[in-house]
């Protein structure tokens, strides 16, 4: 349980260490800060300059809408002044006829009066107008002048209307003209802030690589300091566990008068014999380990011990270090025979990296030396596209202390090398792909 809550607590946090790490280191080089800094001021130019877009297209759309509805008016107002036009027209013919009659009964008065000056004027004249009109009443039954009166109040009425209609046209004309020219220049306003979006867009990200540049150089400096620290820690154990395994030696003759068998907890021997190889091309990675205690299976398997860990088979090293595990170490590599070719096996935790990355391995390559500290050590499938991943994790089978399918598949892969198994928790949680190989 203890060992758990540190693993747990290892992965819950560190990424965010390894993160605040390499932003330290990078701040060091007086580069990221800058950069940051000038990202987050053109982050806000940018949002800056989206709300500016947004209100300009705002007006344009408005301006638009505008300018729909007094076009909408013009065809309104042009559909009236339609209207009266052919109702002048109309009145007009009236006229006509009505004069037609006025003429014809003319002739008839000057048949009858002979010469009149009156008469005379009514035959040369068009009675438009009130003073023929007048000539009218002496020779016009009174119906006709009623016409003729209703007619010119008609014709002035519609008239003025179509005056007001013209001058109602021309204003909404020169209102679409003036509409037209605001949309003209906030559509090139829009057009010239979103030129100046880009070019803080194209700024931002420039400043970014930048600045992911700068972080990745920092965190190559720190997985350096790492190792090297990693090796100093490794050597000083070394030495630490000779010496007390010579004090032990020496107090068992003094006390026995004879040399005895080394300790359960004495170093193991650097240099051992080839390992076996079973049929499937893979060797017990653990054959050599000291006090190799299981524990429970998990995303891989656990177990406590110290001593030199060897490849399972032949494979390509990808990774030593990852700092969301415990310790800091994450070694993998990925087989390249056997039936599990193709596939990756981890080993982390409480091991100090004997390989590097690119490095060929086989069953015969110590990959790391384990020591005995807090947390011990796991091992299992690891995740090739995601470096620093387990598959049952990837898989979404890992909640916290369970046996996952990933788990239980490589503790019988491990039984089939002859190292012991782990120690199985729970039915285990999911499966391997169909395609997986078994042991």
């Amino acid at each position: 349980m203890k060992k758990q809550f540190r693993r747990n607590a290892w992965q819950a946090i560190g990424g965010a260490a390894l993160a605040a790490v390499v932003l330290s280191a990078a701040s060091s080089s007086g580069a990221t800060p800058e950069l940051a800094s000038s990202v987050q001021s053109m982050r806000q130019q940018a949002s800056v300059l989206t709300q500016k877009i947004a209100a300009l297209n705002a007006q344009v759309q408005s301006i638009s809408s505008h300018y729909a509805s007094v076009q909408g008016q013009v065809r309104q107002l042009q559909g009236k002044e339609s209207g009266v036009e052919a109702t002048i027209a109309q009145k007009q013919r009236e006229l006509k006829k009505l004069h037609g009659e006025i003429v014809s009964e003319a002739v008839s008065l000057f048949a009858q009066a002979g010469t009149d000056s009156q008469v005379l004027s009514v035959l040369q004249d068009n009675p438009n107008s009130s003073a023929v009109a007048q000539v009218d009443i002496s020779t016009a039954s009174s119906t006709q002048e009623q016409a003729v009166n209703a007619y010119q109040a008609v014709q002035q009425q519609l008239a003025i209307q179509k005056s007001q209609l013209q001058a109602d046209k021309a204003q909404q004309t020169s209102l679409l003209s003036l509409l037209s020219t605001q949309e003209a220049k906030a559509q090139t306003a829009q057009q010239q802030v979103s030129t100046e979006l880009a070019s803080v867009n194209s700024q931002i990200q420039q400043m970014v690589t930048a600045q992911l540049a700068a972080q990745q150089r920092a965190r190559q400096a720190l997985l350096v300091q790492q190792q090297l620290a990693a090796e100093r820690i490794a050597a000083a154990q070394q030495a630490a566990a000779a010496q007390q395994a010579a004090q032990q030696a020496a107090a068992a003759s003094a006390s026995q008068g004879q040399a005895t068998s080394p300790s359960p907890q004495a170093p193991v021997v650097v240099n051992p014999s080839p390992a076996a190889v079973a049929p499937s091309g893979y060797a017990n990675p653990l054959r050599s380990i000291g006090g190799l205690q299981s524990w429970r299976v998990d995303q891989g398997v656990d177990y406590n011990g110290y001593g030199p860990i060897y490849a399972i088979g032949d494979g390509v090293v990808l990774s030593t270090f990852n700092g969301g595990w415990p310790g800091g170490t994450f070694i993998t590599y990925r087989l390249t025979n056997g039936p599990a070719a193709g596939l990756v096996v981890y080993a982390a935790e409480d091991i100090n990296p004997d390989v590097s990355v690119g490095q060929a391995v086989t069953p015969n390559t110590v990959i790391g030396t384990l020591y005995n500290g807090p947390d011990g050590i796991e091992t299992g499938w690891a995740d090739g596209g995601a470096l620093g991943e387990t598959m049952a994790m990837s898989y979404g089978q890992f909640y916290g202390s369970n046996t996952t399918g990933f788990g239980y598949n490589f503790s019988q892969l491990l039984s089939s090398l002859g190292a012991p198994g782990g120690v199985v928790q729970n039915s285990p949680t999911g499966s391997v792909p169909g395609n997986w190989p078994q042991w």
